[in-house]
């Protein structure tokens, strides 16, 4: 199959990790993969199939892109015969354009990335603007792909058909992210990945960690990745305890994380989180909170669910976990165990192909 790629891959973000699997893994199964992108690296292609426009970053997600990448879409599609074009919601001004495009583009799907929990400040208020903006342009798609299954009521309040419909969750390489050796030193180490941002409740994490550690001072938290909330972190770290690594190479990850104990991620917005599927892949127990999808991913057995804005709710986790060597290990194996049944990458290409198919269909 020939298919076209709108999305950006070099973002330090899950949406670009996703990018990036999806694209090595169709190229892996023999499709003819053409991109469509404002990012200087891409992996996995011929560099003749990327084909780039410009874009003015207006902040880690969104983009302004230059008028003629449509008209650059356009013409690529109808010189190679691309035969269905998927956009990755949430990367730029082009996603709301593309769909008053029908006669000149391919069959179009998208994925749908954000996934929204509702809250009462400033930052949640203007996620639930672009969310509420990104619904209304993926809805004119011919196919929407879901990242996570609780949004769906909200297309088909607006009349959206099942049909027009899938529901494709994050997928982890099982064969990148797995267990490492044994640890060689005795801390008891938290790890967290991701935007160090409100959202992702790192402040409350920063709070928590801070009394855990005055209680135990043998414990450590490593922080990967970048954000607002990272000038918080000297005023938490007490006796060196806190390492902030900043944004880290994806495939490093895999080493960092298996030398861990715990992965910690208080998010107050969000989905199923590809940070939390990949920990998981590396055999960490998990603590996060109970919101959307996230709910049915963890079960007791793989790791504790705390409330939204609970800063006690994390501490008195991360002190049941933290005394009880046994429970961490046998949640590390069953995580692992999960992953690789439900969650790796092999199988949810197969359904994406699938939805390229129906969106096909669905335009002859």
């Amino acid at each position: 199959m020939k298919i076209g790629m709108v999305s950006k891959f070099d973002a330090a973000d899950g949406l670009c990790v996703r990018a990036n699997e999806v694209l090595q893994g169709l190229a892996d199964r023999g499709h003819e993969i053409h991109v469509f992108t404002q990012s200087q690296e891409v992996a996995g292609i011929p560099k003749e199939n990327i084909h780039r426009f410009r874009a003015l970053q207006l902040n880690p997600h969104f983009s302004l892109d230059s008028f003629n990448a449509i008209k650059l879409i356009a013409e690529v599609c109808q010189r190679h015969d691309i035969e269905v074009l998927h956009v990755q919601m949430n990367s730029g001004s082009t996603e709301f354009l593309i769909p008053y495009f029908d006669d000149a583009l391919p069959p179009r799907v998208v994925t749908f990335h954000l996934a929204y929990a509702s809250g009462s400040s400033t930052y949640t208020t203007l996620f639930e603007i672009a969310w509420k903006a990104s619904i209304f342009a993926a809805r004119k798609y011919d196919q929407i792909i879901l990242v996570d299954p609780s949004q769906k009521p909200y297309f088909t309040r607006l009349g959206v058909p099942d049909e027009q419909l899938s529901v494709i969750t994050n997928g982890v390489n099982i064969n990148l992210f797995k267990p490492g050796k044994l640890k060689e030193n005795n801390k008891l180490d938290f790890v967290y990945v991701g935007r160090l941002s409100y959202d992702k409740g790192v402040h409350i994490l920063l709070k928590a960690f801070q009394k855990y550690h005055q209680e135990n001072p043998d414990s450590r938290l490593t922080l990967i990745g970048d954000g607002m909330v990272k000038h918080q972190i000297r005023k938490y770290n007490e006796n060196e305890s806190i390492r902030w690594l900043g944004v880290v190479n994806h495939h490093h990850l895999p080493q960092i994380l298996s030398a861990m104990d715990v992965f910690v991620i208080p998010q107050n917005i969000g989905g199923l989180g590809l940070s939390v599927m990949e920990a998981m892949s590396c055999g960490l127990p998990v603590i996060t909170t109970a919101i959307g999808e996230t709910a049915k991913l963890l079960g007791p057995e793989e790791g504790i669910l705390v409330e939204p804005h609970s800063m006690h709710g994390v501490l008195d986790a991360m002190r049941r976990i933290g005394m009880d060597s046994a429970l961490r290990a046998d949640m590390a194996k069953r995580c692992r165990r999960k992953i690789e049944h439900l969650y790796s990458w092999k199988q949810q290409l197969g359904i994406l192909e699938e939805t390229y198919q129906k969106a096909i269909r669905s335009k002859n």
